[in-house]
């Protein structure tokens, strides 16, 4: 008889530490073995009260890692962008008479160039 109210503990014990049921209260056999009631309470498993934390932590820091990766990548697109713009205005001014030298325009004329302002 014994034997079969250690395995039911044990089993008990199992279940409450996979969090599938809170355990019941057991009350005494009428046999010939003397059992008191015993009351088992649910523990808390500050283990996995803490994994469920650091994984809250790790999820949001990704979240802000990613968005922090995604602006720089907008960031870095526009400046591409603004970068293909100015270097088709250098190749556009370049053309022809008028050209764009270490950020001065200059303007050809019959015996060489002269300055025409900024680009």
């Amino acid at each position: 008889m014994r034997t079969g109210m250690q395995v039911l503990l044990l089993s008990m014990a199992g279940l409450g530490a996979c969090g599938e049921a809170a355990r019941p209260e057991l009350s005494a056999p009428q046999g010939d073995a003397p059992v008191t009631a015993i009351a088992m309470e649910t523990p808390v498993d500050t283990r996995t009260s803490a994994a469920d934390d650091g994984l809250a932590i790790a999820v949001a820091r990704e979240t802000v890692d990613r968005a922090a990766r995604e602006q720089t990548l907008r960031v870095q697109q526009q400046l591409r962008e603004q970068e293909r713009v100015r270097e088709a205005a250098v190749r556009a001014l370049n053309s022809g008479n008028e050209r764009c030298i270490a950020g001065q325009k200059v303007r050809r004329v019959g015996n060489g160039w002269v300055q025409a302002g900024t680009c």
